[in-house]
């Protein structure tokens, strides 16, 4: 279109409006005066530039989801770990041995081949109760052992809790906070605090471990394998609306 058309075209409109012509009066003047294939040209260029922003918002969703896809194994992996390790250190069994039926020597021995630090070792011997002693300092490394795995399992989520879907997010979100209170009320425990009162930190630790982290534990997997495996979990609700 030349810069006198141009005048043309939009005196013609302007015509047209203050003479109260309607929308289909005007658009019929757009058609006829700038031509069909202007027209067709001019959206074939914004269907180009449409598709273009298309492919690129779906080329980031589409690395977002690798980048998921990516996460999912190692975030389920120290999940799992912290969640036993978790385990082990509220309601912990260990097969200890009865030192009051050592003699002397036996006790030395035992010491001698054992994998105590110094500090370990320092403890026990100081005790009098050598059983309640070896318990105390296994216990110990237990919890340390729990509280290592989920500063693991933290920080990798709070680093790429961005790549993950709300949903999930949400989930390990909530996961996260139990894991942590049960840890925290088992600390309490083994520092001696609640000791003579009725309130009981390793029963805190064990209903936090057993209504939250656990049943919570099952809701991610599922999510997950949502994530995974979609076309899995779409024949599941078809066949349960069958």
């Amino acid at each position: 279109m030349t810069a006198d058309s141009g005048q043309q075209f939009f005196g013609l409109v302007g015509q047209l409006v203050a003479a109260g012509g309607g929308g289909a009066v005007i658009a019929f003047v757009i058609f006829r005066f700038l031509g069909k294939n202007w027209i067709e040209h001019q959206f074939a260029n914004r269907l180009e530039a449409t598709k273009s922003e298309i492919s690129i918002l779906a080329a980031r969703r589409l690395k977002l989801h690798d980048r998921e896809y990516v996460v999912f194994p190692e975030l389920w992996c120290r999940l799992n770990k912290v969640v036993n390790s978790l385990n082990q250190a509220v309601i912990s069994f260990h097969m200890i041995p009865n030192f009051g039926r050592f003699t002397a020597d036996e006790l030395d021995s035992w010491l001698s081949s054992s994998d105590l630090s110094e500090d370990e070792r320092s403890h026990f011997n100081s005790e009098t109760d050598k059983t309640r002693a070896y318990s105390r300092i296994l216990g110990l490394r237990d919890l340390n052992g729990a509280h290592k795995d989920f500063v693991a399992f933290h920080t990798y989520l709070q680093d790429n809790r961005i790549f993950l879907s709300p949903d999930v997010k949400d989930k390990l979100g909530e996961i996260d906070k139990s894991i942590s209170g049960s840890l925290v009320a088992k600390k309490m425990d083994s520092g001696g605090y609640g000791v003579g009162s009725e309130k009981s930190y390793l029963l805190e630790a064990v209903d936090t471990l057993e209504q939250q982290v656990k049943p919570l534990m099952v809701e991610v997997e599922l999510l997950v394998q949502a994530r995974l495996f979609p076309e899995s979990s779409n024949r599941k609700t078809t066949r349960k609306e069958k």
